[in-house]
């Protein structure tokens, strides 16, 4: 029969080790033993099918594997960010990239690295190319100055007409 130390049957039940420990000086688990001080406690898995709460084995080893594989992709983020930034990413910039995977990581670091201007703030760019769906096809591109008040003014005007043209269409349908 398999026996399991504290900190794997912890992480079968989601507690902490040390109410794992509780429950055996509780008298939880009654075939739990250690040969000495130094060694740790083995509970056999007889004894975890009493609780309530137990993941199975197999279900421990893929959450366990979901776990490295978190951590590796984690691993891979922050040398991708490191890498394009030149600087240490932040703990929820690490978050943020490792929810969205590091195939998508590397297209908002491309971006980054394509964008006609110096990123100032690496965090806001990535915030906003993750929102947005940014691609690398589909770079950002920012307009001087002159050029986008231009641009402005002419679709504003644009939006005028077809507003006036809007009333006219109206007037003439309220009054045929």
């Amino acid at each position: 029969m398999k026996e399991y130390i504290v900190r794997e049957v912890a992480q079968f039940v989601g507690k902490h080790e040390e109410t794992v420990k509780r429950w055996i000086c509780a008298g939880k688990f009654s075939n739990t033993y250690r040969n000495s001080d130094k060694e740790e406690w083995r509970i056999p898995e007889g004894d975890l099918r009493q609780l309530d709460t137990l993941v199975t084995a197999q279900e421990y080893k893929q959450i366990k594997e979901e776990k490295q594989s978190h951590a590796h992709e984690s691993t891979l983020v922050k040398l991708a960010y490191e890498a394009v930034t030149l600087t240490s990413p932040k703990e929820e910039m690490v978050n943020i990239l490792s929810v969205v995977g590091i195939q998508r990581t590397l297209e908002i670091l491309l971006i980054m690295r394509q964008s006609a201007t110096k990123v100032k703030n690496s965090e806001r760019f990535i915030k906003k190319a993750i929102s947005e769906n940014w691609s690398p096809s589909t770079l950002p591109v920012k307009l001087p100055k002159k050029q986008s008040k231009h641009s402005l003014n002419r679709l504003r005007k644009k939006y005028q007409t077809t507003k006036s043209q809007q009333d006219h269409l109206a007037f003439l349908f309220l009054i045929g």
